[in-house]
This record gives structure tokens, sequence and C-alpha cells, in this order.
């Protein structure tokens, strides 16, 4: 059976993973540079900067067995009961990937059902078919903004979920350089200050993701990486009595879709007739091991 998946973070490589180990063929779509949404890794040059998430729990049975398998794999490492990455945290998706099935830098813009089989076509025009099933797992919105024809009820259920906007600044230096004053660190504006380089041990390299408050995001209404830059620096700036900029290379990032705030109370959408499928972080369990179990939910109850 040939399958398209659209989106690359943990619910896409992992229903990916377990359709392929079916003998499926499999291709999945992503509009970023690589694997991992919410689970990005930056590299500067020989370095990691985890800019996503940077380390989580496990509850569920199933989901604490796979990450027990990552440990094993060298992908995960567990310490009091917390899973951290060990090569960088979008290895927890890209290790289950197979790159030739892997179109990254592509972002799927049309979804057409010609001669009961899925026409996807990208932003330049370029056309990938055909398909007997189609898989989405991006974020409501991205999916309502799709040129594709969904049942009124799925597209109502899509339309109520909510999400807030997280803000991120990371800053990165090559001399050993420590921000975490209590200060800065219990300041209200902060949801989290990760010291990202003490999870790989670095001797002469110094990084840090600042998270801004998700409602300092919707009070001072950014919505843009340099609107973020811009209020973000002031605060460390204003609190440590430094400049920043003088000190750490500066990279803002905006997350548009950062936490669900309103999700869908089932475990995934599949319409039978379409050949449909939608998993993700905004069903249940809105958060990474709610992202798991949507997809292989999925797929175990409907794809196998």
């Amino acid at each position: 059976m040939n399958i398209a998946i659209i989106g690359a973070g943990l619910s896409g490589t992992n229903i990916y993973n377990l359709l392929k180990k079916d003998g499926n063929s499999v291709k999945i779509f992503e509009k970023a540079r690589g694997s991992g949404g919410r689970c990005s890794t930056r590299y500067i040059n020989d370095k990691l900067i985890d800019h996503g998430t940077p380390f989580f729990n496990a509850n569920n049975q199933d989901f604490i067995d796979f990450c027990e398998k990552k440990v094993k794999e060298n992908i995960l490492v567990k310490k009091d009961n917390t899973y951290y990455p060990l090569k960088g945290m979008n290895k927890l998706c890209s290790s289950m990937l197979d790159k030739d099935d892997f179109y990254k830098n592509t972002k799927i813009v049309s979804c057409k059902k010609i001669d009961n089989k899925w026409h996807l076509y990208d932003e330049n025009g370029m056309s990938y078919s055909p398909f007997d099933k189609l898989i989405i797992t991006i974020p409501t919105p991205q999916i309502l903004d799709l040129d594709i024809e969904l049942p009124i009820n799925i597209e109502k259920e899509l339309k109520e979920v909510r999400y807030e906007s997280i803000a991120t600044l990371l800053i990165y230096s090559y001399t050993l350089q420590n921000i975490m004053n209590p200060k800065l660190v219990n300041n209200s504006s902060f949801k989290k200050i990760v010291d990202n380089s003490s999870k790989y041990d670095y001797g002469n390299f110094s990084s840090y993701v600042l998270h801004l408050n998700p409602t300092i995001c919707e009070e001072q209404n950014l919505r843009n990486k340099d609107e973020v830059k811009e209020y973000m620096q002031k605060i460390v700036n204003d609190i440590l009595n430094l400049k920043l900029e003088d000190e750490f290379h500066l990279m803002p990032h905006f997350w548009k879709y950062a936490n669900v705030t309103k999700s869908i109370d089932k475990n995934y959408i599949y319409d039978e007739s379409l050949s449909l499928g939608i998993c993700g972080d905004f069903f249940k369990e809105d958060n990474l091991e709610g992202s798991y179990h949507s997809s292989k939910s999925l797929y175990e109850q409907e794809l196998t």
C-alpha cells in the first residue's frame, strides 16, 4: 500500500515507522529543513542546541517502553525519571526515518482525491502521487489552510482546537558563560530557562534557551522573531545589567502553535471513505506523550 504522511514530528515519524515495518511504501513530507517538529535541534557547527522540547517525562507504560527502547539505541538517556537526548532531541524522530522516504523542505499545500487516490502538490507546483491513504499530523490551523475537501464534521472538530504561542530566544557563546542568575531564572516573564550546554557537557561552549511566558506573548502582541528578539533581549539586559548581544549570538524563534489549550476529546480522526487519518498532540493527551499515543492508536485501530 502507498501511504503519504504530512508532518515529520513525533506523530508523523512514529506512524511512518509502524507502517513501514508492515511492508508499506510510505513517503513523509515536512516543510522544515529536518524532522522533529517541537523536538527540533539546531546544529551550530559541531554543537547541538535543542530549541524545542529539552527533556520530557513518560507516564503511560506503552510510552515508557518506547522511550526505554530509545535508551538502548543511545538516542535518549534517563536521569531521575526524566528522558534527555544524547545526540540532539530531533534524533528521537529522525532515528525512525529512512532518508529515501523523507521529503524535507517540502511544504504540501494541496491534497486532491482523484480516481480514489490521493495526489499531493507542494508550494512549487510539484506533484506527488498516487497514494492509497493520507495521514496528516501537522497543527490544525495548518490542516485547515490546506487545499483539501474535508467533511463538515471533521472541519468543525479541527476548528475547535486552540493553541497558545511561545517565544524562545536561543543564545550561545564559544566561551563559558553563566546566566543562571536567580533574578533571571525566577523572573515571571519566563516560563523556563534551559541550560542546554550542560546536557551535552561542552567544555568551551555555552548555550541557553529562554522560554517566554505565553501570557507575555499575548499581552505584548508578539507576532514574529524580530519582535521576540527585541523584547527578550531588553528583559535580560535590564535584569543582568549587560548587553546580551555583546556576549552571545542570539537566535529568536516564534512557535505559533506551541501548546494546545483546547484539544479534541478522542485519540485520532479517521475517515474510511476518504482513506484519511489525522493524529497529533491536539487530541486527548495534548503533549509529546499524547502525540505518540495518537499516532499509535490510529495505526493499531485503523491501519493494520
